[in-house]
C-alpha cells in the first residue's frame, strides 16, 4: 500500500470535494508548477479513453492523476460500468501519463484501503496476457499507466473477487482488478496482496 503524508491527504480531500467540476485542482505548495489556465486546458490535446471492465457490471471507476513532487491532483467523475461493460472518459492527453484507476465494487467490504487497478505486474513484459493465476501469484505491481499520445485509447481490465479482511478482522471480499494485457507503467511497484493493490488517499505516480 502507498502511504501518503498528511499534506497529500488534505490535497486529495480538497480534490474529492470539487471533483464534480471535472477540472484540475491546485493546492498550495512551494516550488510547484502553476496550474494550467482555462485557455490552456481548452487548447490542449485530448484523448477519448474507453475502459472495458470485465465481470463487474456494477463496478465504478474513477481516474486519478497524482504525481510525486507535484501538488496538483486531478480526478475524473466517478463512472459506472455500462451494460456493454465499458466506460468512456474524455480527458487531456497529458493526464494519461501517470494515470491511476480507482475501482469500487458493490460487493466489496471495507479493507481500510481504496482498491486500485493494476496496470502491470512485476516480471511480466509489456503486452503480456495476464490471467487470474498470474495476478494472484504476483508479489509486486504497478498502478500507474504510462499513458498515450493518441486521441483515442482502449484499455481492458479484468475484475475478480478475492477474500480479504476488514480492519476489525471480519471476512469480506475485495476486487482483484488488473489489466488483462500488461501496460507500459510508471513507478512505483508496490507490494501486491493476492494480486491486489490500493491506497489510503491517492496512488502517487513517479515520472520516469
Amino acid at each position: 500500500m502507498t502511504r501518503i503524508s498528511p499534506v497529500r491527504r488534505a490535497a486529495l480531500l480538497v480534490t474529492t470535494l470539487v471533483a464534480g467540476l471535472g477540472g484540475v485542482v491546485t493546492t498550495a505548495g512551494s516550488g510547484s508548477a502553476a496550474a494550467p489556465t482555462s485557455q490552456q486546458v481548452q487548447a490542449a490535446p485530448r484523448t477519448s479513453l474507453t475502459l472495458v471492465v470485465r465481470d463487474c457490471d456494477r463496478c465504478t471507476v474513477q481516474l486519478v492523476h497524482a504525481i510525486n513532487g507535484e501538488d496538483h491532483v486531478w480526478t475524473s467523475h466517478v463512472r459506472r460500468v455500462g451494460s456493454d461493460h465499458q466506460i468512456a472518459f474524455d480527458l487531456r492527453t497529458a493526464l494519461t501519463h501517470g494515470l491511476s484507476f480507482v475501482v469500487e465494487a458493490p460487493w466489496a467490504g471495507n479493507t481500510g484501503a481504496v482498491p486500485n487497478m493494476v496496470t502491470r505486474y512485476a516480471g511480466h513484459k509489456v503486452g503480456t496476457v495476464i490471467d487470474r493465476s498470474d495476478a494472484r501469484n504476483a508479489k509486486r505491481a504497478a498502478g500507474c499507466w504510462a499513458g498515450t499520445g493518441a486521441d483515442t485509447a482502449r484499455l481492458t481490465f479484468q475484475i475478480d473477487r478475492v477474500s480479504a479482511r476488514t480492519p476489525d478482522g471480519h471476512r469480506t471480499k475485495t476486487p482483484l482488478a488488473y489489466s488483462s494485457r500488461t501496460l507500459p507503467s510508471w513507478q512505483p511497484y508496490v507490494r501486491a496482496h493476492k494480486g491486489t493493490i490500493g491506497n489510503q488517499d491517492a496512488f502517487y505516480c513517479t515520472r520516469p
